[in-house]
């Protein structure tokens, strides 16, 4: 009350002060009000202007603290958007099914959940195929301050991001069999190292015991379990054969027929080489560039044998047994014209065993490894095609033990031998985000 009556007296003598003298006569003598009069009606003033204003300010700071929070959050879920279309229109050039949206948009889901504390998240994704983009997209609600008067009905947020993939991790390893089986298996201390391509099991992915398995991308169509690098992709469709429609045609004829060679250097010809093969001792087989067809009942290459060739693809039909042991050497560069082009190692599709590489001098396998009904096994402590350019393995199941290190080098551009369409290097541009 005290402080009413000051501010208004106040007021009253502010007023009468600023009254002009325009009649002399009536002219009253003012009492000139005292030095802490005007101090009293000035803070008196100043107080209830600033009780007045202190709701508009604090309102006003809580208001540009919600804007800042919502900005921030508008940031973020943009950024979300941007990195799942980005992972998933990665991924679109290995996988084009309904998993890959649904990855991508578990992906802007997961990391928008810290946001879920005050907002509510929905996500979305969508690909077309026609134009190989991912789309993906965040939408954001929470309730704003002041009983979401301000603004009507709360704060709602989204955000898009498109990413266009026309182009792939290569495509280096394939284990084709399906089911409920491993498909890709690595034991013991050996290991698989494709740091570069993809790495895709149509069944499961095992890796046991000090077993490693590093590749820029590992894709499983079951389970994965093991030291896996980076972290697999599980329930993956599966990859059709790429080279489903190879005519793997083996002539009728034998061109040489030998049992066993114990020494010496033999060059051998294209063409079919039938009969049970016996490489043993110090024996040297070279083949001259061209198809060469081992046809047999077994083929087994030990001891110190070597067999070598440039321009040559080595193709096996009618084996129970093969086998690369021992110290012996196998370096082959694979075919660089005519219909196996690109290869370096086929089994017929009638062989249904297991290529065995247990062989400490197994080095350089540059091209394509093609198994179709077939397994490869690469055993024993050594290192198997680390000094290839570029490899390509597709086998019914691929498996190492041991210590064996397989080595899956992808330096497609440094070598003459070209690469079969449906694996290897991308053709076209990289992933990027189209708006």
């Amino acid at each position: 009350m005290l402080q009413a009556n000051t501010t208004l007296a106040c007021m009253r003598l502010c007023s009468l002060l600023s009254l002009k003298m325009s009649d002399a006569s009536s002219f009253m003598p003012i009492t000139r009000p005292s030095f802490l009069q005007m101090l009293q009606c000035e803070s008196g003033t100043i107080a209830v202007l600033f009780s007045l204003l202190l709701p508009i300010l604090a309102m006003g700071a809580v208001g540009v603290a919600e804007l800042a929070e919502v900005m921030l959050a508008k940031s973020k879920i943009q950024s979300y958007v941007d990195a799942a279309a980005i992972q998933g229109a990665g991924e679109f050039g290995v996988d084009q099914s309904t998993a890959t949206v649904e990855r991508a948009r578990l992906y802007a889901d997961t990391m928008a959940a810290p946001l879920r504390l005050r907002w509510s998240i929905a996500s979305t994704a969508a690909v077309n195929a026609a134009a190989r983009t991912v789309t993906v997209s965040l939408a954001a609600h929470r309730a704003s301050f002041f009983g979401s008067l301000l603004p009507p009905g709360g704060w709602t947020l989204a955000a898009t991001a498109t990413a266009i993939r026309t182009a792939r991790k290569p495509l280096c390893v394939v284990g084709s069999r399906a089911g409920s089986e491993d498909s890709v298996t690595v034991t013991a201390s050996s290991e698989i190292t494709a740091r570069e391509c993809v790495v895709q099991s149509n069944a499961n992915m095992t890796v046991t015991g000090a077993a490693t398995l590093s590749a820029g991308e590992a894709r499983a169509s079951g389970s994965a379990s093991g030291a896996i690098q980076p972290a697999p992709i599980t329930d993956a469709p599966p990859i059709a054969d790429p080279f489903a429609s190879l005519a793997i045609n083996v002539p009728l004829l034998c061109g040489s027929t030998f049992v066993s060679i114990g020494g010496g250097t033999t060059y051998l010809k294209p063409g079919v080489h039938c009969g049970g093969i016996s490489l043993l001792g110090n024996a040297n087989i070279v083949l001259e560039p061209g198809e060469h067809y081992f046809v047999g009942p077994s083929l087994s290459i030990g001891g110190q044998t070597s067999i070598t060739g440039s321009d040559v693809v080595v193709i096996l039909k009618g084996l129970e047994t093969a086998q690369f042991t021992a110290n012996s050497l196998l370096q082959l560069e694979g075919r660089k014209s005519g219909p196996y082009a690109g290869f370096v190692l086929i089994a017929d599709r009638s062989y249904t065993g297991t290529v065995e590489i247990s062989t400490n001098n197994a080095r350089k396998l540059l091209g394509t490894i093609y198994l179709p009904n077939a397994d490869l096994k690469v055993k024993g402590n050594n290192r198997v095609a680390d000094q290839s350019a570029w490899t390509v393995i597709v086998a019914r199941n691929i498996r190492t033990e041991g210590n064996a290190r397989l080595t899956v080098n992808s330096n497609y551009s440094s070598s003459t031998v070209p690469v079969p369409s449906g694996v290897g290097p991308p053709r076209d541009q990289p992933v990027r985000l189209s708006q």
